[in-house]
């Protein structure tokens, strides 16, 4: 009784508490966690839009794991997941690193805005400038035509399929993370530069030394974040696609969202859905294991 009453007594000293959380708290219940759950109901249940879905117990698993298409959405999330997660990570540290280095700080502000204005834009946007640019009459062809070079129907050629999508998203989210990058420079402590230069350290050793470990941190960090993104590629596959380039640029989301929303095979799209969550929560575990994450 006395623990009761005491627990009683805290709900009722910190209510207004409960209250204000209590919006957060139905919002993520009603449009998450709900979601979430009825996903995995139907994953184990048959393919119909109309009517009771019976349980089916693994086969919608099984139709999705003997699909070839599905093993295909799979290398291709790797190989472009993967790329963009090396690319993002090492070409915005340096990017961070030669933004630090600009003497003039309104120079550094400028670059800064420029590099990180692409990440504001929406993938629609983004694909509409990467099809100017690649198109037949696109900037790139026209350049070529300049130096007598053929075009090149960069869209119509698998080839290219693939590094147009990890081109366009690091052209898109490089300035995000070098600005995260930044912010972690910024907040080393001056003095330990004047140290280093009393001590007669060059500005490589300086980099080497105290920026760059300085930056351990926010390393873990990104390396995390974009671990969980490998397998969620969606939008600017979907911006993208077209019926010469789907099969080499098709990643796992894009393959659920075929099957589920324009074959409507709900149970299997779902099936595919929650491998993906398993994938993806397998990733950002290896990769809190690999950097230490937690220490």
């Amino acid at each position: 009784m006395a623990l009761d009453s005491v627990v009683f007594r805290r709900l009722y000293k910190y209510r207004f508490l409960y209250l204000l959380f209590l919006p957060g708290a139905l919002y993520f219940v009603l449009f998450s966690y709900y979601p979430f759950f009825k996903g995995i109901v139907m994953s184990f249940q048959a393919n119909r839009l109309i009517g009771s879905r019976p349980f089916v117990g693994l086969e919608n698993y099984q139709a999705v794991i003997t699909d070839s298409d599905f093993i295909q959405s799979i290398i291709n999330s790797l190989v472009i997941g993967l790329t963009d997660m090396v690319l993002y990570f090492v070409l915005s540290l340096g990017l961070a690193l030669f933004i630090n280095e600009l003497v003039s700080s309104s120079l550094r502000k400028l670059v800064h805005t420029v590099v990180y204005l692409p990440y504001l834009f929406s993938w629609s946007v983004i694909g509409g400038i990467w099809l100017l640019l690649f198109e037949r009459r696109g900037l790139i062809n026209v350049i070529r035509g300049f130096f007598g070079q053929e075009i090149i129907y960069f869209m119509a050629e698998q080839r290219f399929a693939q590094p147009l999508i990890i081109g366009m998203g690091v052209w898109r989210s490089i300035g995000y993370f070098a600005l995260l990058y930044s912010v972690a420079i910024v907040a080393i402590d001056p003095t330990v530069y004047e140290a280093a230069r009393i001590d007669g350290a060059s500005r490589f050793i300086q980099i080497t030394r105290i920026i760059i470990p300085s930056l351990r941190g926010t390393m873990k960090v990104i390396l995390v974040l974009l671990s969980m993104g490998i397998l969620t590629h969606f939008d600017e596959v979907f911006v993208m696609q077209n019926p010469i380039n789907k099969r080499s640029i098709r990643t796992l989301l894009l393959y659920v969202f075929e099957t589920g929303i324009l074959n409507f095979k709900l149970g299997t799209a779902t099936a595919g859905a929650a491998l993906v969550m398993i994938g993806t929560l397998a990733m950002a575990g290896i990769s809190r294991k690999l950097t230490k994450y937690d220490e």
